[in-house]
């Protein structure tokens, strides 16, 4: 029978039927995407960290090669010899193994048991596999005293060398995971009789699919929902399950007379008949608002769980580039400026702050008066607002640049204007090949943001393996495509309602 690890048994708990092709049917599950590796690689930046919280340990990690008795001798020696930290402490009871983050013994003789999240607070799965955790220890002997879970401090703010033991926080979840022994030992009765049958068991897709974690397996479960599902329905809040449960599985099949949004229904009739819609008088109000020279911005930023540059906090954004297209007239000639930060800045204190020098180059670039046109303009305007604090003499000019926003999501967030190409999105990603079809991305070797941002925070943590200078045209090039994309949707915003 397959032993049980704490990730086998978080995935069991979510759905056994994504357990059974962990361990049995290997062969569907898709190789890593880029977005996993990286985040992967920032899991174990904030373990090595998390270690220094709890320095001069003996590390019992292992080769993963199915053979766990390295990590389980050293750890069984280590405890005996009274060793007051060990990270990766390995325990195994019953084809049940487990791996802690970090096990210490205090000055007061308490055992605690702490495993190690990238989150900024503690959530239910977390609970799940602490709870699996404290069973095979308890079964082992090693009772913990107290389990906790080390995670980052979303109020730390960076100043100088990161602080291991301001960066993180620690929450006491014994409780918790003592009140679920009961749930565990049930559960891996159900887990164990599952596997020893080696049979796939019979599992319906539902909610489960998403949650915790989008499941690996996905492609395969999913394979008899067809392209234009109640599952694409635009912000479904639950009604795409019920409408499937119904036996409804297709949005031309969704009923007339059902209550549905107003974009909804758009999307709808835009699938059962082609139909486009557009409110001419509603997009015509909205655009009377922008005033020249209109301003087409955009921001690129990082937004590591390990602030970066003095001043940040975990996860905040950090701008690191921007595009600029200026038109000074409707029939004007479109000028582009842009920024792109310089890497080094970000570790070397005796350089200007990049973040100065972008405040900088953007008072050069943006003049006093006229909109600045952004898509989904709350985000820019907050990175900008966020960088009041560390730089105040800015301040006005900050405000300024935010009382002149006009966003150019609204009209397809409102659905004034709906084409059936936008499906349920009213992203730009979305909009711009519904309405320019010959406009995108995909002659970019940088074609998104977050492929923008892992690139530029891996040339910062200096573990970028390509070539720089060509990389950072790369980059230029991207966020150059965004923001003259946004001028293509004005201009055919413009052209639609004759202004």
């Amino acid at each position: 029978m397959p032993t049980l690890s704490k990730s086998r048994f978080v995935s069991g708990v979510q759905c056994e039927k994504k357990l059974y092709f962990d361990i049995f049917r290997k062969d569907l599950k898709p190789p890593l995407s880029a977005a996993q590796e990286r985040l992967f690689s920032s899991g174990n930046t904030v373990g090595e960290l998390a270690q220094k919280a709890f320095p001069n340990g003996k590390d019992a990690t292992f080769e993963m090669n199915g053979d766990w008795s390295l990590g389980l001798r050293r750890t069984t020696d280590w405890i005996k010899e009274g060793m007051a930290t060990i990270y990766e402490a390995a325990f195994s009871h019953s084809k049940v193994f487990a791996a802690l983050d970090i096990l210490h013994l205090t000055q007061q003789n308490e055992r605690w048991a702490i495993e190690v999240k990238s989150s900024t607070e503690v959530k239910d799965y977390h609970i799940t596999d602490a709870s699996l955790q404290y069973w095979v220890m308890n079964k082992c002997g090693v009772v913990p005293d107290k389990f906790f879970i080390l995670h980052i401090n979303n109020a730390y703010v960076k100043q100088g060398a990161i602080n291991p033991n301001e960066l993180f926080t620690l929450s006491d979840i014994t409780a918790q995971v003592k009140s679920k022994q009961a749930w565990v030992t049930a559960q891996l009765s159900y887990l164990h009789e599952l596997l020893d049958t080696a049979n796939e068991p019979a599992k319906e897709i539902g909610k489960h699919c998403h949650s915790p974690f989008a499941c690996d397996y996905m492609h395969h479960c999913w394979m008899h929902i067809p392209q234009q599902s109640v599952f694409e329905l635009f912000s479904p809040r639950g009604k795409d399950w019920e409408l499937y449960e119904s036996g409804i599985t297709l949005l031309e099949e969704i009923p007339v007379d059902l209550a549905l949004s107003h974009r909804q229904k758009l999307q709808v009739e835009g699938v059962k008949f082609n139909r486009s819609y557009i409110d001419k008088p509603a997009i015509k109000e909205f655009l009377s608002t922008f005033q020249f020279p209109l301003y087409f911005f955009d921001f690129e930023t990082i937004f590591p769980g390990v602030p970066p540059i003095d001043g940040a906090s975990p996860y905040q954004q950090t701008p690191f580039q921007y595009s600029l297209h200026i038109l000074n007239s409707p029939n004007g000639e479109l000028e582009h400026r842009e920024f792109l930060a310089n890497p080094a800045d970000y570790s070397d204190a005796s350089t200007t702050d990049p973040r100065r020098l972008l405040l900088e180059q953007l008072q050069k670039d943006i003049g006093s008066t006229g909109s600045i046109v952004a898509y989904n303009a709350t985000f820019e305007i907050g990175v900008l607002k966020s960088l009041i604090p560390l730089f105040p003499e800015f301040e006005n000019f900050v405000n300024d640049l935010s009382s002149r926003f006009v966003d150019l999501l609204i009209p397809f967030r409102n659905a004034w204007y709906y084409k059936p190409e936008m499906g349920k999105s009213a992203s730009i990603k979305s909009v711009l090949p519904a309405l320019a079809p010959e406009f995108g991305y995909d002659d970019l070797p940088i074609g998104n943001g977050g492929d923008a941002s892992e690139t530029f925070l891996a040339m910062i943590n200096d573990t970028f393996t390509g070539n720089t200078e060509e990389t950072r045209q790369y980059l230029l090039r991207y966020c150059e495509r965004d923001t003259y994309g946004m001028v293509v949707l004005w201009r055919m915003l413009k052209e639609k309602t004759w202004l």
